[in-house]
């Protein structure tokens, strides 16, 4: 998607969908294909027959959210009116009350994005971001293997002690976008895409292999401790899933960004801007973004929230007498179509929770479990590549809401302990199949320019691997730990 237009100039946004919305000609024959299909996804929801005992309400969210998905993964349409799509269907459809259809706007998780992107504008007009990349690039050189390998270690150092997956890819993209410039990758080209897609997946998905760092992990061990006394401690938690859908993971995700966007820098970065004096704009920025992370690493202390963290951090940057985000920029650079996206997205797995259909989903997976009669290797293979398949269904937070209550009866099914059971859904909420699965992969490609195909190549390639390579070692390592 972006390989034939490497040298085109950069949009005036920082958002893709922006720039996409500007620069599409038309309907091209596959993006009519999938409006059609999302029509007639929407058309049957409404005439289907409502199966004994389901809510109607979750028929019809069923349908919105096929069509849903099916406009985000094909990029039919822009990011931004695909979310106002769902958002104006699910009222006209009345698949459930407003209050739930807008949830998203009252989630902490759309504000960390605004909060993100005000951080990003200003990265970028102080010369912050550009110190920080030559700075960088000192350390690690200008080799595209290296810079990848150097983006992924301190994402991954970043999970261990920032809370929040969406805080560390608002915090670190606009920072990689700054060394990519650095080397010459513009906003459309390969290198830049794999830079940041290194970035957003390792902060995601190893990320959350640490259990304070990821939110569906902490539901998952709520509801391990709440519905089965089973408690998930930090070393144990660590044990088991970091060091093959960690490490490993992490690894791979290098590989596959030098494969898929193999670029070479097209300049080299000098280090006299480095060296020089800080200005006063980056003083101040400094100062307010490490105060940020302090509250953001500190937040078991004194309980506020990563979001309002964010927030705050963007409240101060606005002001006008700090001149670090000029007022003309707010409206000139912030990608408002991956707010909505994330409002959008927020809302349609709180429909599918409160319709329903999340349950309904997760009984009919029971039947696609092998019995104990299969062996182990057999069962734990369907019940992790199960949880990933949910994924795509409800998106990656609601699964451990979603599998979790039926891990008791899973286990009976299949001979293998609960905990077993409840650890296999690590891969499912830490895998992206598609981007619209997890908001902090879509708001980084926001925040970056990175089209929805390079990241649906990316994502789908990370899957395909992951399931013939790591799923694989990670049956021999729970093995050897006497999990299976």
């Amino acid at each position: 998607m972006a390989d034939s237009t490497t040298n085109r100039p950069a949009p005036t946004r920082m958002g893709a969908a922006a720039g996409a919305a500007a620069d599409a000609p038309g309907f091209t024959p596959s993006s009519i294909l999938a409006l059609g299909f999302a029509a007639a996804a929407l058309l049957a929801a409404l005439a289907a027959p409502v199966p004994e005992g389901w809510n109607p309400a979750s028929i019809r969210v069923a349908g919105l959210t096929v069509a849903t998905v099916t406009l985000l993964a094909s990029g039919a349409l822009p990011l931004g009116i695909t979310a106002v799509g769902f958002l104006t269907f699910g009222m006209l459809l009345k698949v459930q009350p407003a209050a739930v259809v807008f949830s998203g706007f009252a989630s902490g998780a759309l504000w960390l994005v605004f909060g993100g992107m005000v951080i990003g504008v200003a990265v970028n007009h102080t010369g912050l971001g550009e110190r920080f990349a030559r700075a960088a690039l000192q350390g690690i050189g200008n080799s595209y293997g290296r810079v990848l390998t150097g983006i992924a270690a301190v994402a991954m150092a970043l999970s261990f002690v920032m809370p929040s997956s969406m805080g560390r890819v608002v915090l670190l993209v606009p920072l990689v976008v700054a060394i990519a410039e650095a080397l010459g990758f513009g906003p459309r080209s390969r290198g830049r895409a794999g830079m940041v897609m290194v970035a957003a997946l390792v902060c995601f998905t190893p990320g959350g292999t640490i259990l304070p760092s990821h939110l569906p992990g902490m539901i998952l061990a709520g509801a391990a401790e709440t519905l089965y006394g089973t408690v998930f401690t930090y070393g144990g938690y660590l044990l088991v899933n970091f060091p093959v859908m960690g490490v490993l993971r992490a690894g791979l995700i290098v590989a596959v960004a030098l494969i898929l966007f193999r670029d070479s820098p097209r300049k080299e970065a000098g280090p006299s801007s480095a060296r020089t004096a800080l200005k006063r704009g980056e003083i101040r920025l400094a100062a307010i973004l490490a105060l940020a992370l302090v509250f953001w690493v500190t937040d078991t202390l004194h309980g506020i929230a990563a979001p309002w963290v964010g927030l705050a951090a963007a409240f101060v940057l606005l002001l006008p007498g700090l001149n670090l985000v000029p007022a003309k920029t707010v409206n000139e650079r912030l990608d408002y179509a991956s707010v909505l996206y994330t409002a959008a997205v927020i809302g349609m797995g709180a429909s599918i929770a409160a319709s329903g259909l999340a349950s309904e989903l997760g009984h009919w997976l029971l039947d696609l479990v092998p019995s104990e009669s299969a062996p182990r290797w057999a069962s734990f293979m369907a019940l992790s590549a199960s949880s990933a398949l949910m994924g795509m269904i409800t998106t990656n937070p609601a699964v451990p809401a979603v599998l979790s209550p039926l891990a008791g009866d899973l286990a009976e099914l299949t001979r293998l302990p609960v905990e077993t059971v409840l650890y296999t859904q690590v891969f499912g909420f830490t895998n992206v199949v598609l981007p619209y699965q997890a908001s902090p992969i879509l708001v980084a490609m926001g925040l970056s320019g990175v089209g929805i195909g390079e990241g649906s190549r990316f994502t789908l390639a990370v899957t395909a691997l992951s399931l013939a390579i790591l799923l694989p070692l990670e049956f021999l390592w729970w093995q050897w730990l006497g999990l299976v």
